[in-house]
């Protein structure tokens, strides 16, 4: 039978990815755009760009034009912050995702329990990828980003049958082989860096949801066992997620979307449904799509805003003779000049019109 929750969560993991690859390369298309402007208008204000024709320095660019230098500055800034508080979140979370590890990796056993070691042999599962600890707390989580093992504490060993034990482990063994802890990683961390896309939130929450359903497939047969999957689900739920649930680690928990998990072992006919087209979405989409649109006026604006003062016209102290000026043609990035002096003609290469 085919396992329809493990493929729409792999639908669902591309469409996310999708998103995150078409939002990081606006970002940074938008990023670039923002850098050139700032850096020529840097030019401006320490006085680098200097005018070809002795006309005044392009220095009056900001006094003509300062809610452009100012809104240029404060993005600028922005941006800055941005990227300082996305390498503040990636190594934020390697690090708790490290340090919860190692908290209970501590306590690891030499040698699996005698029940351990029949419930991997009546499964055929790797021995190598499951870890037992020592301690009483109810612990099991799937870990490690590039080869993932599942944890198992030998108090929650304990306290399970040998079918429900078999069940956690093939739970857990579903997010290994799908390199589950990579994905929650990708997505918990753009999901702090992206937290301005509409609907993302929504997509995430339906990714967790096909997710862990799609590793009860396994555990269950594709939901034909449900009676020992369910119990395992009762002793661990509550205790564990009170215990060790964090938003921003990159683990696969046991007791994840518990609601959804539960109404599909009750109902077999029972399909999780989730509402995008909310108030709040709506509003979010058209709060970004403004703010796009402005960022897109007010880069065109400046680039026309810097265009005129590089290639237009400027006056000198000089006075000008009546009906006669002088042109100086843009040479790799001079000023074109008007003149109204014969003597500046011959210093500047200017023609008379």
């Amino acid at each position: 039978m085919e396992r329809i929750f493990s493929e729409k969560s792999n639908i669902v993991f591309k469409q996310i990815i999708f998103l995150i690859i078409a939002a990081s390369g606006a970002l940074f298309f938008l990023f670039f755009e923002i850098y050139q402007k700032a850096y020529l208008y840097a030019g401006v204000l320490i006085h680098k760009i200097k005018t070809a024709c002795g006309c005044t320095e392009m220095s009056q660019l900001i006094a003509m034009h300062p809610w452009i230098f100012g809104a240029l500055a404060i993005l600028s800034l922005a941006v800055f912050a941005f990227l300082i508080y996305s390498v503040y979140k990636l190594v934020r979370s390697i690090i708790q995702t490290r340090k919860f590890s190692a908290k209970y990796l501590i306590n690891k056993k030499s040698k699996h329990s005698s029940k351990v070691e029949r419930a991997i042999l009546n499964l055929n599962l790797d021995k190598g990828r499951i870890v037992e600890i020592r301690g009483s707390r109810l612990v099991v989580f799937c870990f490690g980003l590039w080869r993932p093992k599942t944890c198992i504490s030998s108090g929650l060993v304990k306290i399970l049958r040998k079918d429900e034990l078999e069940a956690v482990l093939l739970h857990e063994h579903h997010h290994a082989i799908s390199r589950e802890p990579m994905k929650l990683f990708i997505i918990k961390y753009s999901q702090n860096i992206l937290f301005f896309l509409p609907g993302f939130k929504t997509l995430i929450k339906k990714y967790f949801t096909f997710s862990e359903l799609a590793a009860d497939e396994l555990a269950t047969d594709n939901f034909k066992s449900r009676s020992k999957l369910s119990r395992a689900i009762f002793k661990i739920s509550e205790r564990e997620e009170k215990q060790l649930f964090r938003e921003s680690l990159s683990l696969s928990f046991f007791s994840s979307v518990i609601s959804e998990r539960v109404n599909r072992l009750s109902d077999d006919s029972y399909m999780p449904k989730f509402k995008l087209w909310r108030k709040r979405f709506i509003l979010g989409l058209c709060s970004v799509t403004l703010a796009l649109l402005t960022m897109f006026v007010f880069l065109s604006d400046s680039s026309k805003a810097f265009a005129m003062h590089n290639n237009g016209s400027c006056v000198s102290g000089v006075k000008q003779n009546q009906g006669e000026s002088l042109a100086c043609n843009l040479d790799e990035g001079e000023q074109v000049c008007a003149e109204g002096s014969h003597a500046h003609k011959e210093a500047s290469g200017c023609e008379v019109n």
